[in-house]
């Protein structure tokens, strides 16, 4: 199922259309593996944020915005969920802190250890283009909540 279809079954079932704002569709995670796991918190409602370089961001059509929606994406690129943006701050690094943590995932909702997890995910890409990390790397942290498919409705998406 491509994205339109998958908007036009989440339409269906009751979300609202957007007023205004952007929509993209994005996979979480850089392995298969990864991906399932992180979308299933998603799916869960036991991950109710992301994370996202600022300099990615940029060159993949800019910042997003409270209102905004992510169509996230499984590991063969399928869309499985639409969320919406309800809050949204651009920091450095080392200033994400208990709150901006406290929706993700379980394993990584101890600062010390999402900053472990993210400094050697970030650190990799981006190396791969020539830069270090550094502890001041712009990140925006992207509140959300699940819009369909809802936790409680049919495990069909």
């Amino acid at each position: 199922m491509n994205v339109e279809n998958f908007l036009q079954k989440a339409s269906e079932a009751g979300v609202p259309p957007m007023s205004g704002g952007r929509l993209v569709a994005r996979r979480l995670g850089s392995t298969h593996e990864m991906c399932d796991l992180l979308l299933g918190l998603v799916l869960s409602e036991q991950k109710t944020c992301t994370y996202s370089l600022v300099e990615l961001l940029k060159e993949e059509g800019g910042l997003l915005e409270p209102g905004d929606r992510i169509v996230f994406l499984d590991a063969d690129m399928h869309p499985r969920c639409v969320v919406e943006l309800d809050d949204c701050e651009q920091l450095a690094f080392d200033e994400v802190n208990e709150r901006h943590t406290a929706g993700e995932g379980p394993a990584a909702r101890d600062v010390k250890v999402w900053r472990e997890i993210h400094a050697a995910y970030w650190g990799k890409w981006l190396k791969s283009r020539g830069q270090e990390f550094h502890e001041e790397v712009p990140v925006m942290w992207q509140s959300f909540r699940l819009l369909y498919p809802r936790p409680d409705s049919s495990k069909e998406a």
